[in-house]
């Protein structure tokens, strides 16, 4: 994408290389031997298009460091002889973190994968690529917020770079030549915008070094830094008539359009679907890419020659047959009684050719005639809200492919079985189930537990009456639960109208051999037993009513050894219990804990302390595959909750009874009566729980479009939100899809 005349004065020689990998990022889609760290929605590998050229682009986004590698291995040098080799890559950085300053780029020699090295929650010392053996080369940003923008050539303080960073960023060009013998890496880093480098150096690597370049490793620090990458490429300096690359880039109805790259020095040689053959130079053609055509199915054939040289020819058979876009698989993310539903629809982009942007559109027909209604060019991913009994029409459509046309009947009625409310427990409820009060939390500090009142987040919206310049609503922000002082400009303390959030916590000391098995919230069953703490294992007994018999789950307790720090070794008999449960009245059910802070847990004391439990497995008793579960959570600290805003002129008190009377929780998943689920401490609550089961003996959730087929599979392939197919056995934290249904791994 970047001046050519400057590549070939700096780069590359025409007709010198044999290219061994590459990556131009034109033919859509980010390269399957990419990965990245961190949390969905957040962090993200994305294409974007400039006026010259498609490019990679890499964001960090709000988490704290994180990563993302390239790796494409070993294989890319088998049958290769020579001592000496280069890489090539230009990266832009167009943000840099704002809050933390470990940012990092490096290119890796390790043979079997990444070694992930994300910062710290600070943003303090943290574990460059830089240091570990088999790191050839690496810019290290300076970790100093008054010096920030300067990096570190290979962790050197001598050897500082500083990029042109912004809106204005500059392109910069990485090139390294490695020798496999003498151990020595060349590098050169060259500016587009000045036109020369600003940068060169020889690093000699230890003896024990893997030398062969196996990926690229980017580090993003928090907030919001963002890289570009374009143009990645290993090669050697010999003459050589590359493979060139045939894509598809282009799609219309029946036609298709390839686009095919070659290099300088080299002659491409072409053959389309209708026979006909044409020889076209570099200098025909813009930087080497060639735009080919076709209405007509059938066989494209290209190869490049180089002097007397040819390289292997690339065949690809064309389809022009219009493509459909697939009807999308539902998912009910939320139910009531009678035949209320929200289906979640998600079209999966990954089987689809050039993973084009779609959209749906819905009309629904409703039996008696009285919720009928249409909702066009609706987004990948939307929820759709079915109020009654009746038929949904779904169209789906993508600019260039055939639409598809899909119906599905909403007949299954539910009836409520199960209604476990835990934002409705007052302190006399839980107090007799063996919870005990503890400190409010009411603070604007922003700090583990108390994130839930400083982030300000659990508030209601009153219209004023007014507008503004605009002709938008003006209202006023009321705190329900929140800090009951803020700190004002003068820091003076003001009283903000919230209420504190009041806490109780369940004592281990309340978990007696005689009471042990009345789970207190049965049939849905929380509490643990201890063992191994971190995860710990369902060894209880629960007793509950059921259509008016008493059911008894009786599960034999274990006798295990606890290290604490007061007493060390504790051998200690599992009966019941939970490792840390806390309830934030008006709110509902917390984990909450610290890492590291196993050893102050002593299960012979009156109390416990901060113990890890990090996603508890959490179900419901005596249900079967045609029940299902409607769970509500708050997460996020409050951003998962409800935020009405109320008509001018009704009351504050008014107003924050209804929103007390409200579930508040608005993350709700629904999970086969079966399943168990689970969720995050300290920064997420279990708001509400319900059971719906199928009404009068009908068939059940099995008929409602296949949403048994949808969790049963445990084959099914897993995606990630960009549509893209992964190994879901090697799953990083994030939101991923599954038959159509989102899980989170964390």
């Amino acid at each position: 994408m970047m001046l050519t005349a400057l590549l070939a004065s700096f780069a590359i020689t025409a007709n010198a290389e044999r290219v061994l990998y590459q990556e131009t990022y034109e033919a859509g889609g980010v390269p399957t031997t990419w990965t990245a760290n961190g949390t969905a929605g957040k962090v993200k590998l994305s294409l974007a298009s400039t006026d010259a050229s498609t490019i990679l682009q890499w964001t960090g986004g709000g988490d704290n460091g994180r990563s993302a590698h390239d790796f494409w291995g070993t294989s890319i040098y088998e049958g290769v002889d020579a001592e000496e080799y280069s890489l090539q890559f230009e990266i832009r950085f167009d943000a840099l973190g704002n809050n933390q300053f470990n940012g990092e780029v490096a290119i890796f020699a390790d043979p079997d994968k990444c070694i992930m090295t994300n910062g710290t929650a600070g943003g303090g010392n943290w574990d460059p690529y830089a240091a570990k053996t088999n790191c050839l080369f690496s810019l290290v940003q300076t970790n100093n917020a008054d010096n920030k923008q300067v990096w570190k050539i290979n962790n050197d303080e001598g050897k500082p770079f500083t990029p042109n960073v912004g809106a204005t960023g500059t392109w910069y060009c990485v090139t390294l030549t490695v020798n496999t013998k003498t151990k020595e890496v060349a590098y050169e880093i060259f500016d587009y915008d000045q036109s020369k480098a600003v940068a060169t150096g020889v690093k000699t690597m230890a003896d024990d070094a893997q030398m062969y370049a196996t990926g690229l490793y980017l580090m993003a620090a928090r907030y919001n830094a963002l890289y570009s990458i374009d143009n990645l490429k290993v090669y050697l300096d010999i003459d050589w008539a590359n493979k060139p690359v045939v894509a598809l880039t282009g799609l219309d109805m029946a036609e298709r359009t390839y686009t095919v790259n070659f290099l300088e020095g080299e002659t491409l040689h072409f053959i389309g679907t209708d026979g006909e053959e044409k020889t076209i130079s570099y200098d025909d053609v813009e930087e080497g890419s060639y735009i080919y055509t076709t209405s007509n199915s059938g066989t494209i054939r290209a190869w490049t020659t180089a002097g007397s040289m040819k390289s292997e020819e690339v065949t690809t058979e064309v389809d022009c047959s219009p493509i459909t876009i697939p009807e999308p698989v539902s998912a009910i993310v939320s139910a009531s009684e009678g035949y209320g539903k929200t289906y979640q629809f998600t079209i999966d982009n990954a089987s689809i050719t050039l993973q084009p942007t779609v959209f749906m559109d819905f009309t629904f027909e409703s039996a008696d005639g009285n919720s009928n209604f249409t909702l066009n060019d609706q987004n990948n991913g939307v929820k759709v809200n079915i109020p009654a009994k009746g038929k949904l029409t779904i169209k789906t459509k993508a600019k260039g492919y055939a639409e598809g046309t899909y119906t599905m009947m909403n007949d299954q009625e539910f009836e409520l079985k199960h209604d476990i409310n835990f934002q409705k427990y007052t302190a006399e409820d839980l107090t007799a189930l063996g919870f005990q009060a503890m400190d409010d939390l009411d603070t604007e500090a922003m700090s583990g537990e108390s994130n839930w009142t400083g982030r300000k987040r659990l508030y209601l919206d009153i219209k004023t009456g007014e507008k503004d310049g605009e002709g938008n609503e003006l209202t006023t922000r009321h705190l329900v639960y929140g800090p009951t002082q803020t700190t004002n400009a003068e820091n003076q303390k003001t009283e903000t109208g919230a209420e504190a959030i009041k806490r109780m916590q369940f004592m281990q000391s309340k978990l007696e051999e005689g009471n042990a098995y009345k789970t207190m919230f049965a049939p849905l069953y929380i509490w643990h037993g201890i063992e191994g703490i971190k995860s710990p294992s369902s060894y209880f007994d629960i007793e509950y009513e059921d259509e008016g018999k008493t059911i008894i789950k009786k599960i034999t307790p274990k006798t295990i050894t606890v290290n604490t720090a007061k007493t060390g070794n504790v051998d200690f008999t599992s009966t019941a219990g939970s490792t840390n449960p806390k309830m934030y009245l008006g709110l509902g059910l917390c984990f909450s804990g610290s890492l590291n802070d196993e050893g102050n847990f002593d299960p012979t004391g009156a109390g416990y302390g901060n113990i890890l439990l990090d996603n508890a497995p959490i179900g419901v008793d005596g249900l079967t595959d045609q029940d299902f579960i409607v769970v509500s959570t708050i997460t996020d600290y409050g951003t998962g909750s409800i935020h009405p805003v109320y008509e001018a002129g009704t009351t504050v008190e008014a107003a924050k009874a209804d929103y007390k009377s409200q579930t508040i929780g608005t993350s709700t998943a629904v999970y086969k009566g079966t399943e168990t689920f689970t969720f995050h401490r300290v920064d997420e609550v279990l708001n509400h729980v319900l059971v719906l089961t199928p009404k009068s003996g009908s068939t059940g959730i099995e008929t409602v479009n296949n949403y048994g087929k949808m969790v049963s599979d445990h084959n099914a392939p897993v995606y990630n939100l960009n549509g893209v197919q992964v190994n879901p056995n090697a799953l990083t934290k994030g939101i991923y899809i599954k038959q159509g249904k989102k899980f989170i791994v964390r």
